[in-house]
């Protein structure tokens, strides 16, 4: 009788200890293919700002060059919702936005209706501060400093940029002439039009401040001074902070 028991016990304490390695498994493939999708993300929103924005800024008319740039924003939206969402009832209420999103862009595309530009921008600026959100969450969350936690902060910074551009975007959008430009500008309905404000949003996150693009209206002004103190705090309370964790993680883990 009492191998018969020993032996049902040390049964089950084989199965909870499989079951326990099972769980530890899945947990560490869960977090490595979240990690590895914000890596992706964070590629995809640096060459759409660095080669794709600057491409459509010179050719923006082209209707090939629209749907080219239709199909990679709609990419990134995409991967943003993969990425940066693991709960069931999340994806479902963020995917039906995204899917709105990614509508009306191309209803506006291909009827032409300028009226939809509006939704298109207010849609598009509340998925990015959804995913800038989302972003920072998991670079605040308890646990380890890493490299890919680093990688995700500065994908929220770049994300925060292009939030700014979508207000700047819809701000002239509501009031026209609310932003100076240098030269004649395209219409607003124009992938070229928008190219301006990622410019800016850059220029101004970064407090470059060329000064050859002006905000003259003041909510206009409010935004560009908003967007001025993120891009001063930003990089030296959370990224500098980041990083140094970062380096007295990895000197513990030599040690």
């Amino acid at each position: 009788m009492v191998h018969v028991t020993s032996g049902v016990y040390g049964t089950e304490a084989g199965n909870l200890m499989a079951e326990k390695q099972k769980k530890g498994i899945i947990k560490y493939l869960i977090h490595w293919s979240e990690e590895r999708e914000l890596s992706i993300l964070l590629a995809a929103l640096i060459i759409d700002t660095v080669i794709v924005y600057p491409f459509v800024g010179m050719v923006g008319s082209n209707i090939a060059v629209q749907v080219i740039n239709s199909v990679i924003v709609s990419f990134i939206l995409l991967l943003g919702l993969v990425a940066l969402t693991r709960r069931h009832i999340t994806r479902m209420v963020l995917g039906a936005i995204v899917v709105i999103v990614i509508s009306v862009h191309s209803a506006r595309l291909v009827l032409g209706a300028h009226w939809l530009l509006g939704w298109e921008i207010s849609l598009s600026l509340l998925t990015v501060i959804i995913f800038a959100y989302l972003t920072l969450q998991y670079v605040y969350k308890e646990g380890r400093v890493t490299s890919h936690r680093i990688q995700a902060a500065v994908a929220a910074y770049l994300l925060i940029a292009l939030a700014f551009a979508l207000g700047y975007h819809l701000i002239s959008f509501l009031i026209p002439g609310a932003i100076k430009f240098p030269d004649k500008v395209p219409d607003i309905s124009n992938p070229r039009f928008a190219f301006n404000f990622n410019y800016f949003s850059i220029v101004t996150i970064t407090t470059l401040g060329y000064g050859d693009i002006i905000p003259v209206d003041p909510f206009a002004r409010t935004l560009a001074m908003m967007e001025a103190l993120v891009g001063q705090l930003y990089p030296a309370i959370l990224l500098a902070r980041l990083v140094s964790l970062y380096i007295l993680h990895s000197h513990k883990s030599d040690k």
